[in-house]
């Protein structure tokens, strides 16, 4: 069996067990990280089996064609590689597109350059033959372009190696049987690398190409034995990454050090360099506002407050080693809507929804409150209450769809003349209430009128029919027998009562 015989039966081999491995991959998972291993393993095919073929060609032309057929998968193995190690260990989550145009783009470059170097020898500085152990052997000559291809092969191995090693001594998986596996099968092709451009035993053959079998049995043993497909790990990679919740890694001078994707939208939305900003910055917390219940230290921060404000729960969980703090990860959850939900139910809760005007349980609450603060300021305290005249009236004579009308009307009488300074509440039905301070008996008798007039001017229409509507007032003032909110209502009411008496529409003060 000639030589030629025994390295074509090895490099058969060889494409087998890449092309099984490929199938292998892709029937554990569907990650980007498998994906990028099957590419990688198409690649190494392509390689081999142009290689293969090439040894085998029985001509000049067959030669250079399947030389160039190799090239389709030569310069994409190393890069192929590094890509599958930045996706394993999660690097590839910024710069992305800068990451992938520096490890692709020379190899893309080496492409063209080999399909077209008849016409500039940059990769090849030229092409001869001869006859070597009863074979045809194509003798290549470097060119400038060739080394910096090789140079970029040689790296992106090292690189890949480095990240492997620091995956695992990172999550606490150190091994010295995976290390070691690694860290062989990239010597092994960095060997082939070297012996391939220094051609040693005057043998014009492809180290390389001879060294890549051994380094992907190394490869494949190690994914196999360590679980580099291992499902719970890409799966915890994979949730880190899709999460509709933001993940930054902030180291303990409170830098960002990593994010995922709901991260960077949040950095987007801020326009904020992750590189130079301080998380904390980015993030302040709401002074004054309830944290959130949820484990760990939290808090919540607002973005953009205003028109398109934005509330985020900010939760951050240390990682320690060693009984030492290393770094810490701040989980940024939007929960705008919860919190906008959350002002919608407190409003029902203290709104009344037909006036718009505060209802009962708001008007006891703030009441209280402000009676307390006039209590301290020796603000004088004046409650109005009113009642609409005759409201049964407007129900049953022209429907309640009118009665909601006057109402609704009332209360923005109501919210005119007392605008923000005062607290105005339907207590229910027809019943009003109006609790002021700082106001001289004047200045309460004189709104007090201008309620009257303004409900008594304002003019109703159904069908062709116009009608009008009155009120009665009852007033207050805070002083000896009236110190609190209740028995203002109570003497208030008594004073409303004495108006509906005296003919409706008109002010009674007591």
């Amino acid at each position: 069996m000639t030589l030629v015989n025994i390295m074509s039966i090895y490099f058969l081999i060889m494409v087998v067990g890449t092309v099984y491995s490929a199938a292998h991959i892709r029937s554990l998972n569907n990650s980007k990280y498998a994906q990028v291993l099957v590419l990688l393993c198409l690649a190494i095919c392509f390689y081999i089996f142009g290689y293969t073929l090439e040894l085998n060609a029985v001509n000049l032309f067959q030669l250079l064609f399947w030389n160039k057929i190799e090239y389709i998968g030569i310069p994409f193995v190393s890069a192929l590689w590094l890509l599958a190690g930045l996706l394993y260990t999660n690097h590839l989550n910024r710069y992305r597109k800068t990451i992938l145009t520096a490890i692709f783009l020379i190899p893309l470059i080496t492409l063209v350059l080999r399909f077209t170097n008849d016409y500039h020898h940059l990769y090849f500085s030229s092409l001869t033959f001869l006859r070597e152990y009863s074979m045809i052997r194509l003798v290549k000559n470097p060119g400038p372009w060739m080394y910096v291809q090789t140079a970029h092969s040689m790296s992106m191995i090292l690189i890949t190696l480095a990240l492997f090693i620091q995956d695992s001594v990172k999550s606490g998986e150190a091994s010295i049987g995976k290390i070691g596996l690694i860290s062989s099968a990239s010597f092994i092709a960095v060997v082939g690398l070297i012996l391939s451009l220094a051609k040693p035993f005057g043998l014009h053959i492809d180290y390389m190409a001879l060294c890549l079998p051994a380094t992907c049995v190394l490869m494949i043993v190690a994914i196999l034995r360590y679980e580099f497909l291992e499902a719970k790990s890409i799966a915890r990679n994979k949730v880190f990454e899709i999460s509709r919740d933001a993940f930054f890694l902030v180291n303990r001078q409170d830098k960002i050090i990593d994010y995922n994707s709901s991260a960077k939208e949040i950095l987007e939305y801020l326009q904020a360099d992750p590189s130079r900003e301080q998380f904390s910055k980015l993030f302040l917390p709401i002074p004054g506002f309830p944290e959130s219940t949820s484990g760990g230290t939290s808090y919540v921060t607002i973005l953009n407050p205003g028109e398109q404000e934005r509330y985020y729960e900010v939760t951050a969980r240390g990682i320690n080693e060693h009984s030492t703090l290393q770094c810490s990860i701040k989980t940024v959850r939007n929960v705008t809507e919860i919190y906008k939900l959350n002002e919608n139910l407190q409003k029902q809760a203290m709104v009344d929804e037909l006036s718009e005007l505060s209802n009962r349980r708001a008007f006891m609450q703030l009441g209280q409150k402000l009676v307390a603060n006039a209590d301290v300021s020796g603000a004088s305290v004046h409650l109005l209450m009113m009642d609409l005249d005759l409201f049964k009236r407007v129900n049953d004579q022209y429907g309640h769809h009118m009665g909601d009308q006057v109402i609704q009307v009332f209360g923005q009488i109501l919210k005119k003349t007392f605008h923000t300074d005062s607290l105005v509440a339907r207590l229910g039905g027809e019943e009003f209430a109006v609790l002021l301070s700082g106001f001289s008996d004047d200045e309460i008798y004189a709104r007090a009128n201008m309620v009257l007039k303004g409900t008594e001017q304002y003019a109703f229409h159904f069908q062709a029919e116009v009608f009008h509507v009155t009120v009665s007032i009852g007033v207050s003032k805070k002083g000896p027998g009236t110190e609190d909110l209740n028995n203002l209502m109570r003497v208030a009411d008594k004073a409303l009562y004495q108006s509906k008496d005296f003919g409706r529409n008109c002010v009674t003060i007591l």
